[in-house]
């Protein structure tokens, strides 16, 4: 879905990449697995601007084993994405990763990821999809935001994508542009049967 902008003539039309079948369908169950039975470690999600209505979620840093699956992957995979993005290659300092759970009434507002001095050198955000089959929820689109510049900050325009959440794939855009997760409905309220994500960003040196 996308929506209109006023100021046209200055909107910056947002890109991403979706690469379908990202892992194997094995790697994809036993990450789902694993997940489901560490749900005693999920953590009440926080943002960095103390707002408890901005995000609600659970997340979990990730395993040393599911977190390098994942980083290798993605450096196989990033000069094309950096090419499709039209994105300057550059050094990787570290490819930074968690598990998040929405379930039930859950939601991230809009927000960037390296808007703060502490994390101005994440380049690109990814996020890689994975839950129960079949579906038990539904919500939960990716919203992206087209960007303007706004007194030489880039800031957030008015029209967007809406991308659905499909399992075993994974989205790559720049970590500047805003976006927001809408909100689930997951009727069983199961942890279990969440929208489960392994998002993070990745680094420059």
């Amino acid at each position: 879905m996308m929506l209109s902008d006023k100021n046209n003539q200055n909107l910056i039309k947002s890109k991403c990449v979706k690469i379908d079948k990202f892992l194997t369908e094995v790697e994809n169950q036993k990450i789902l697995a694993s997940v489901i039975k560490l749900e005693a470690y999920f953590e009440k999600s926080t943002t960095s601007i103390n707002d408890s209505d901005f995000r609600k979620s659970r997340v979990l840093h990730l395993a040393p084993i599911s977190k390098a699956r994942i980083s290798n992957r993605i450096k196989l995979v990033l000069p094309q994405v950096l090419s499709k993005l039209s994105h300057q290659i550059f050094p990787i300092a570290k490819i930074e990763g968690q598990v998040t759970a929405h379930n039930h009434g859950h939601y991230y507002q809009a927000h960037n990821d390296n808007g703060m001095p502490e994390v101005a050198k994440r380049e690109i955000t990814y996020i890689y999809y994975f839950y129960q089959q079949p579906k038990k929820f539904s919500g939960g689109e990716l919203v992206l935001y087209d960007g303007k510049i706004d007194n030489n900050y880039y800031t957030q325009a008015n029209s967007f994508k809406k991308i659905a959440p499909i399992n075993n794939t994974i989205i790559f855009f720049p970590s500047r542009y805003w976006h927001e997760v809408l909100p689930v409905n997951c009727p069983s309220k199961t942890f279990a049967d969440s929208r489960f994500t392994i998002n993070g960003w990745i680094w420059r040196n």
